[in-house]
């Protein structure tokens, strides 16, 4: 179940590459000014994307040193450790991201760059991984996820 939506955007020159991921941050002050800011800044705070096309078009940038290319992205599939009863292949979950301590050792694991906390995606795969112990009382397992598509409704905080 991969999803082919993609939307075109504007990105630094050096992330212009297909297969390339990044987590969109939004906007900066240098932006304000500049004519095609809109299309720079049509994709969502917080989510991963990956580079799939390269376009012709290249801009002048103040904030990439090295300019802008024109490309076309679709959202990227993230992994992330999920509650065991919540990791099914092929199901709509709404991705709570526990509260808990920064020096645990798999942290970066249930905290992922590129996963919006209140958000749906669809579970596309359970990753074999050993299982871990968790502080917070549960068991959980590693999955690769894709945010729900634009088609379906999304939930929002």
């Amino acid at each position: 179940m991969d999803q082919k939506k993609t939307r075109v955007t504007i990105v630094g020159a050096a992330y212009a590459k297909p297969g390339v991921q990044f987590v969109y941050t939004g906007r900066t002050e240098a932006c304000e000014s500049c004519t095609i800011s809109r299309v720079c800044h049509n994709l969502e705070t917080g989510r991963r994307y990956e580079v799939v096309a390269i376009r012709a078009a290249n801009h002048s940038c103040p904030v990439h040193l090295k300019g802008t290319v024109t490309v076309d992205v679709t959202e990227a599939p993230v992994e992330i450790r999920v509650p065991e009863d919540l990791a099914k292949k092929n199901t709509t979950v709404l991705i709570r991201l526990p509260e808990c301590d920064e020096a645990c050792e798999w942290y970066a694991d249930c905290h992922p760059a590129g996963v919006v906390s209140g958000q749906k995606y669809i579970i596309t795969e359970i990753l074999p991984e050993d299982q871990i112990e968790c502080r917070s009382d549960y068991t959980p397992m590693m999955v690769r996820v894709i945010p729900l598509p634009d088609v379906l409704p999304r939930t929002t905080q």
